[in-house]
């Protein structure tokens, strides 16, 4: 639904937006052709086309979009669309990456968007002749022509397959940064378990600590007829305070 909303005021915009007329010009002039524009609505998103900020934000859209190397020419029909329309027309054959590549950079008269394009369309042309496995699974994003020319996939983004869920790499190792957590986790389970030990002198950690992988010192030398379970750490269990007197950590 929202990209739905989002999709008609782009194209109300596209269809109303004039700088040299007044915001009360454009909502009457749209409202008298379109009997789906409900005009106070309007009259909201024309006034905010106008705001400073709005103006902003379209000017650096419109200068990050001028910058793209290789821009496609699909307009707002989403790459899922097209893909689905090309394999209606091919007995329910989806196509490949490269092919939704070529068809994505191809204009209406047959020229590719530009000579960078042009260079991609002909390298996957190449690579797609050369390759001996025509039977390949398509759904090895690693492997199809299209990762050959373009390189791998990026945190996790699939490209020209339209919106769908991020994948994870499972290729990749943990990140520094997990591995630091992982590390301070480790030592607080550490600090935990020396702390249990000392209330209760006869816990059986051990297995515990192998599962964790955690070394703690003086623990795992010498087996224990009981086990520590989560209940044994209750609000019940018994501390000292500074002054050396028993308390109850309820308190």
């Amino acid at each position: 639904m929202g990209r739905k909303w989002r999709a008609w005021k782009g194209y109300l915009k596209e269809l109303a937006y004039d700088p040299s007329l007044t915001i009360d010009e454009i909502v009457a002039k749209e409202i008298n052709k379109d009997s789906r524009v409900h005009e106070t609505q309007f009259k909201e998103l024309v006034t905010r086309w106008f705001t400073p900020k709005f103006q902003t934000t379209c000017d650096v859209k419109r200068l990050s979009r001028s910058k793209m190397k290789e821009p496609h020419v699909s307009g707002t029909k989403s790459f899922a669309r097209r893909a689905h329309e090309m394999a209606v027309n091919n007995n329910g054959v989806y196509p490949t990456r490269g092919e939704m590549y070529v068809t994505t950079r191809t204009r209406k008269d047959g020229t590719i968007v530009n000579d960078e394009a042009s260079h991609v369309v002909a390298s996957l042309e190449k690579v797609a002749n050369a390759s001996t496995n025509t039977s390949g699974n398509q759904d090895d994003f690693t492997k199809d022509a299209y990762s050959k020319v373009k390189g791998p996939e990026k945190s996790g983004y699939i490209r020209l397959v339209g919106r769908m869920p991020a994948t994870k790499n499972k290729t990749s190792g943990p990140s520094s940064a997990s591995l630091e957590t992982i590390e301070q986790l480790k030592g607080a389970v550490s600090d935990l378990v020396m702390i249990i030990q000392n209330h209760i002198p006869n816990a059986n950690l051990s297995s515990v600590l192998s599962n964790l992988n955690v070394q703690v010192p003086g623990i795992g030398s010498s087996p224990h007829n009981n086990s520590l379970s989560v209940n044994r750490i209750s609000p019940s269990s018994r501390s000292h305070n500074d002054n050396g007197q028993e308390s109850r950590l309820d308190n």
